[in-house]
């Protein structure tokens, strides 16, 4: 399987990686992402957003808002890591 890291990613994965956050738990989700475990996929809420992205919530105990953007080819296996990002609600 083909993994794909866009500029995106790339970028966030570095900012992420600069302000401390845990990059092992990223990994890990990558990692369950491509053997398809079921589990810990159910644990951290991997859901769809539209036909062809997903979304996956990295780590739930350190930040509930920490999201990480994929999409699953599975005719080409391939597997296009999007961007990960904090996302921050504002009350109104």
């Amino acid at each position: 399987m083909k993994i794909k890291y866009t500029p995106s990613f790339i970028r966030s994965a570095k900012r992420y990686s600069k302000k401390n956050y845990p990059m092992d738990e990223v990994k890990k989700c990558v990692a369950a992402i491509v053997k398809n475990d079921k589990k810990f996929l159910v644990k951290h809420e991997d859901h769809s957003l539209s036909k062809n992205v997903r979304e996956l919530h990295i780590d739930r105990q350190y930040n509930d808002d920490w999201l990480m953007y994929y999409r699953f080819n599975k005719k080409q296996s391939n597997l296009n890591l999007f961007y990960i990002i904090i996302n921050i609600v504002i009350p109104i």
